[in-house]
Formats: C-alpha cells, sequence, structure tokens
C-alpha cells in the first residue's frame, strides 16, 4: 500500500531523515518507534504532503505522491492524526468530526459517518455536544482519530498516540483503535516503545534519522538492540 524509498527530509535547510526506506502492507498495523526527534513525525508529514522530500520517493496505492499537495493526499486516502491531537478547542465534538469530512459533497454520507464513528467511539457520542477543549486528554485523542476516520481512509497516520496521558488512559486509546485495525490500515508513531510493538504486526526503529532495525513487533521486542535502547533491560 506504501512504499518510502530512500528518503531525504527536513526543514529548511536541517536534514532529519536519511535515506529511509520502510513499506506498509494492506491491513497491516506498522509502528515507527525511537526516542523523541528522531524523525518519526517528519516521516510521517513527508507522508502526508505537509513536508517535501529532499530526494526519494514516496508511493501510496502504486503512484507517486510526494510532489502532490496535502489536500490530494487525503483525497487519495490518507488521514493524519497529528501529534498533541490538535483539536479544535471552542468546537463541539460532533463539528470537529464533521471538520474531518470536509472533502465528502454528499450530506447524508456524512451523517453515516458520524453515526457510525459515534458506535465505534460511544464516549463521543456521548460527549457530541461538548466543547472539544473541555473533553479529558484521551477523550481529545479518540476525537482525534475519529476526525481523521470520518475521510474514510485506506491509510492512517497516528503520530505520538500516548503524549501527555495517562497509563490507564493510553490503555483505553489502544482498545478503541483495536476495534478499527480491522477496517484501516494504521502507520503509528509512539514513543512507548513496548506498547506500540506489542499492538503492532510490524515495527521500525529509527534512531537519529535513520533505520535501524525492522521487523515483526515480536522480533523486535526480543531484539538485544530494542531491548537495551528502549525497554531499560
Amino acid at each position: 500500500m506504501l512504499k518510502v524509498k530512500n528518503l531525504n527530509t527536513g526543514y529548511g535547510n536541517v536534514q532529519i531523515l536519511y535515506d529511509f526506506s520502510c513499506e506498509v502492507k494492506p491491513g497491516e498495523v506498522v509502528a515507527m518507534v525511537g526516542s523523541n526527534g528522531s524523525g518519526k513525525s517528519t516521516l510521517l508529514r513527508a507522508i502526508s504532503g505537509i513536508i517535501k522530500p529532499f530526494s526519494g520517493e514516496i508511493e501510496f496505492m502504486g503512484d507517486r505522491i510526494d510532489r502532490m499537495p496535502a489536500h490530494k493526499i487525503v483525497a487519495r486516502g490518507i488521514a493524519h492524526v497529528p501529534e498533541g491531537r490538535q483539536v479544535f478547542g471552542k468546537l463541539s465534538v460532533t463539528e470537529n468530526l464533521m471538520m474531518g469530512a470536509f472533502i465528502v459533497k454528499e450530506e447524508e454520507e456524512k451523517k453515516i459517518r458520524l453515526q457510525e464513528m459515534y458506535e465505534v467511539f460511544p464516549i463521543l457520542a456521548e460527549r457530541s455536544k461538548q466543547a472539544a477543549e473541555t473533553l479529558s486528554g484521551g477523550e481529545q485523542q479518540m476525537l482525534a482519530i475519529a476526525r481523521g476516520l470520518m475521510s474514510s481512509p485506506k491509510l492512517l497516520l497516528i503520530d505520538e498516540l500516548s503524549l501527555g496521558l495517562a497509563p490507564v488512559l493510553v490503555e483505553r486509546v489502544f482498545e478503541a483503535l483495536n476495534k478499527i485495525r480491522n477496517k484501516v490500515t494504521i502507520l503509528l508513531v509512539e514513543q512507548k516503545v513496548q506498547e506500540a510493538l506489542e499492538f503492532a504486526d510490524r515495527g521500525y526503529v529509527i534512531q537519529n534519522g535513520r533505520l535501524v532495525i525492522s521487523g515483526t513487533g515480536e522480533e523486535l521486542l526480543k531484539s538485544d538492540i530494542v531491548k537495551q535502547a528502549y525497554l531499560g533491560l
């Protein structure tokens, strides 16, 4: 579904990713793990068109997307749940979700998708009229994920799922993700290495903008590199 080939990118004259390659197959959950500042979020921004590559290629469903504007990438079927959730605080839960369906033209289709999100995330149905800023951190993360799903993406990019959340809320968000993993392919960026690799089918470890090791979630959790660098073992 997604192929990143020898990607070099960054911000201005500052390079963050170096010759990075990875792939995501349909139906997978793939985790990108590594320490803060390793280049994980930069990778997602490049895939979704927020930043452009210095060189390299990004293919989605067999087509090059690395020179496309972000709104066209969304229309192709990629949704990006940004780091820090970035919900629209003054808008209601329902209004936030409708913002995620901006590429959908038919009002009836928007209502159908809204109802689907309320079935997957019942807490959002309960909070539908509340301003997003009044939700807990975990509820805001669920709202950000649901907003991304409103465009019916083929691939969902989730940046720093657990950022700023208490452990019990991280668990609740992972439980919510488990409900949708059979409906959408997921590329997950996460600092909590153990939780991410336990959840994912496969994973990639990024350090200083370069690929260190890849494999199944189980293989990476058994890797000495991962144990020593990220799990404190």
